[in-house]
């Protein structure tokens, strides 16, 4: 993945959503592929009625259809989904891909976040996943599936205070104070 950074700007640390998002998938996979081979078999014995006997071939070949169908919606397409999104933190921005919408990587100014709260299942753990909300002036942007959300608070915070240590200080008059401004 190519991300277009200013001159300055460098990646911090870059992460895809939790893998715990792929367990509903999964699980609908496993789902499918039973009642895929419970409907295969069904179609496959001989004491079936008449009416069910004579189509049985059209039908086995409906289910597998069908199992096709519906695994590639319900379990390739988040998979891909997920393998799409990234969540990125620079020394200038967070970037990241909401998972509802299929579009380009949405990024937030770190200069324009007032805060920044962690959401997880349970408190004081570093490595459990959560949802990130990011408080700007005007409302908040929700993160969601972050691995590890208190380590990437706790980071993101850390780039924040260092890039405000980097900035020039301005006096009254507007200009840069410091070397050479004298």
């Amino acid at each position: 993945m190519k991300l277009q950074l200013s001159e300055n700007e460098r990646v911090v640390i870059r992460t895809r959503a939790h893998a715990r998002v792929l367990l509903q998938p999964l699980f609908l996979l496993l789902l499918l592929t039973a009642l895929c081979a419970f409907g295969l078999g069904y179609f496959s014995r001989e004491s079936l009625p008449e009416w069910l006997a004579s189509n049985s071939g059209v039908l086995s070949w409906l289910c597998l259809l069908l199992w096709i169908m519906l695994v590639l919606i319900w379990c390739v397409t988040p998979l891909l989904r997920w393998a799409r999104g990234w969540i990125v933190l620079t020394t200038e921005r967070i970037m990241y891909r909401p998972a509802q919408t299929s579009g380009t990587m949405q990024s937030i100014g770190l200069y324009s976040v007032r805060d920044l709260v962690a959401h997880s299942r349970r408190k004081n753990s570093q490595t459990l996943s959560g949802n990130l909300d990011v408080l700007l002036n005007r409302g908040y942007v929700r993160i969601s599936h972050v691995p590890a959300v208190a380590y990437f608070r706790e980071l993101t915070i850390g780039v924040m205070h260092d890039a405000a240590a980097r900035r020039p200080l301005l006096n009254n008059d507007g200009p840069a104070t410091g070397e050479g401004n004298n």
